[in-house]
């Protein structure tokens, strides 16, 4: 259980940044149920590992690249780059 500590230091920090594009535009509020409702699909959607390491860098890209594509779906034309 102690393993998976990276997985929750990244995605709790990710958590925080996302929360904090609300002082870029008020709209942008997502809220924990969505937030863990995408963690879980990542935890489903992840590759299966034996191996320690690689199951947490398969958990760490699955849900960073979820969330950038759900964050990048919601953003304002203005706020994109």
């Amino acid at each position: 259980r102690q393993g998976y500590r990276p997985v929750a230091k990244r995605t709790s920090t990710l958590f925080f940044c996302v929360s904090n594009l609300h002082a870029v535009e008020h709209m942008y509020e997502w809220s924990m149920r969505w937030y863990i409702d995408l963690f879980e699909r990542a935890i489903g959607a992840a590759p299966r590992e034996s191996a320690l390491p690689k199951r947490l860098r398969g958990l760490i890209d699955t849900f960073s690249l979820m969330l950038y594509r759900n964050v990048c779906r919601s953003l304002f034309a203005k706020d994109k780059l």
